[in-house]
């Protein structure tokens, strides 16, 4: 019998992690956000540079990697998050996930939720105003709020993992027109994971409430295992540089700020007042790398634009010709075939001279020239994957 009911309970456990609205939502909204952008693709090039829904697969293997690493990390540190803390940031987490990706909208609630919580806390401890204590069977006391701030370093460090790994790795282009009527190209990074993170919570509401809920011991105080979705999202779009160097180099300093609020919740554990101040520069800090990177993108002379001599490469499609050849984003293609090219319509004129052949001179955006050359499918030119401004 109490083998079943400790399986029973187990269960329960793992049902925190498949049956989170939260997550479904996402996932619904990283399929619609996949639609649009093949959508607007075919409508812009005639066909979607990835026509995988890459959102969505990023989505779910990359929430769920994510999500068994900080779940280690945090179950193997013991990392407690009070109740009251839990509710304001689900109730946050609901509302930013259907608002989607904004550029630090993730960081923003999760931050938030610890401001918020704090000063529940002081009024509710200072003025017994909430009374939240009693009703949810939560002693702020033995609730450190260090665990709190480790819980954002790791959330920190889980967007610098994501952000390295998959940012610029799908470079889908999108076709802007400027003041002065010329076609540029910008690279977006739109992309969302609701990451299921196993957290401890102490008190007895839960168990009060679902009596058969697994507890935890630790020490004198007892604790109940939850996974919550934890919201990381980034959207960012760089006109003026590699999509992937732009991005990974955030994800570095991403990265660094999450090592700095791991210092920075070992020193709460012994100056508690340092919590709320730390995070809000932490958070702040991350708002600065944002618009750094943006502004640095903006202040480059070089633009993903159309070109009178030559056509622009906006991007390589997956498993095509192209994709085995030495072309890079924004490389602009003078020659095809030995003949001057300087439309779309006469780049794939110049394919048909070798219907089975192609070779290109290529003028990279330093300035430098390089030649490269595959075979590509007999009588189909449309099929060798590049993709460029339409005529």
């Amino acid at each position: 019998m109490k083998t079943w009911v400790f399986v029973m309970r187990i269960g329960l456990l793992i049902l925190t992690l498949v049956a989170q609205p939260i997550w479904w939502i996402g996932l619904i909204r990283e399929w619609w956000t996949s639609n649009r952008r093949i959508k607007k693709e075919r409508q812009t090039f005639g066909s979607a540079v990835y026509s995988d829904k890459y959102e969505v697969r990023h989505f779910i293997l990359l929430s769920l990697s994510l999500g068994c690493l900080l779940s280690l990390v945090t179950f193997g540190l013991g990392v407690t998050v009070p109740l009251t803390w839990l509710l304001i940031y689900l109730s946050l987490a609901l509302i930013a996930v259907l608002i989607g990706p904004a550029a630090g909208l993730s960081t923003t609630i999760l931050i938030g939720s610890v401001v918020l919580y704090d000063l529940v806390k002081y009024f509710d401890v200072k003025f017994d105003h909430f009374g939240l204590s009693r009703s949810f069977g939560v002693n702020f006391s033995v609730v450190p709020v260090a665990d709190l701030v480790i819980f954002v370093a790791l959330a920190f460090i889980g967007l610098g993992i994501w952000v390295r790994f998959a940012g610029g790795r799908f470079a889908a282009p999108k076709v802007l027109s400027q003041q002065r009527g010329k076609l540029v190209a910008g690279y977006t990074f739109n992309e969302l994971l609701v990451v299921p993170t196993l957290i401890l919570v102490p008190g007895d509401w839960i168990t009060s409430h679902l009596s058969f809920w697994p507890v935890l011991a630790m020490g004198h105080t007892t604790v109940t295992p939850l996974f919550i979705p934890l919201i990381l999202g980034l959207r960012l779009t760089i006109f003026k540089q590699q999509p992937r160097i732009a991005e990974r180099q955030l994800a570095r300093h991403i990265l660094v700020l999450g090592l700095i609020a791991v210092v920075l919740g070992l020193v709460t554990l012994k100056l508690n007042d340092l919590a709320v101040p730390g995070l809000l520069v932490i958070y702040l800090a991350y708002l600065g790398c944002l618009i750094w990177t943006r502004w640095r993108d903006r202040t480059r002379s070089f633009w993903f634009s159309k070109v009178d001599h030559g056509v622009r490469v906006l991007g390589i499609k997956p498993g095509t010709p192209a994709a085995k050849m030495a072309i890079s984003v924004g490389d602009i293609i003078t020659e095809c075939n030995r003949q001057a090219v300087n439309s779309e319509q006469g780049f794939y004129e110049a394919l048909l001279i070798n219907p089975t052949y192609c070779r290109l001179k290529i003028q990279t955006p330093e300035g430098d020239y390089k030649v490269t050359e595959t075979a590509i499918f007999d009588g189909a030119p449309h099929e060798i994957g590049i993709v460029m401004f339409k005529n």
